[in-house]
């Protein structure tokens, strides 16, 4: 099985900033072709928001911003327009999304990640 493109999803409601707030576990290899995510509201007025992506808790992918509520942040693979190196995961991998916020009071984030990848490595 190679080359099928699948969305590994998640949405949170007040999150605050924590470390592995989201896990995946990869059934089969995958490669990361991209990674959105769309904070919907903010509560605390922080003055940034990203995500981290880890693979076996190790940062793959870092900074991915989303700092203007309703304004998607992306990482994007050539495969989807972009110029970030895809990023291969191995089969039984520990996926996991660290969720940071920067300032404010007692900052939260309304959000969606969608992690793009490719079943197999390439």
């Amino acid at each position: 099985m190679s080359d099928r493109l699948i969305a590994l999803c998640a949405s949170a409601q007040a999150q605050a900033d924590a470390d592995g707030v989201h896990t995946f576990y990869a059934p089969v290899g995958l490669t990361i072709v991209g990674v959105t995510l769309t904070a919907e509201a903010f509560t605390g007025t922080p003055t940034g928001f990203n995500v981290d992506i880890q693979d076996d808790t190790v940062d793959v992918i870092t900074g991915v911003a989303a700092d203007t509520a309703g304004t998607a942040g992306t990482w994007l693979t050539p495969q989807f327009g972009g110029s970030q190196t895809p990023v291969a995961v191995a089969a039984g991998s520990e996926i996991e999304v660290d969720v940071n916020l920067t300032a404010g009071t007692s900052p939260t984030a309304d959000y969606d990640v969608t992690i793009w990848a490719l079943t197999g490595t390439v």
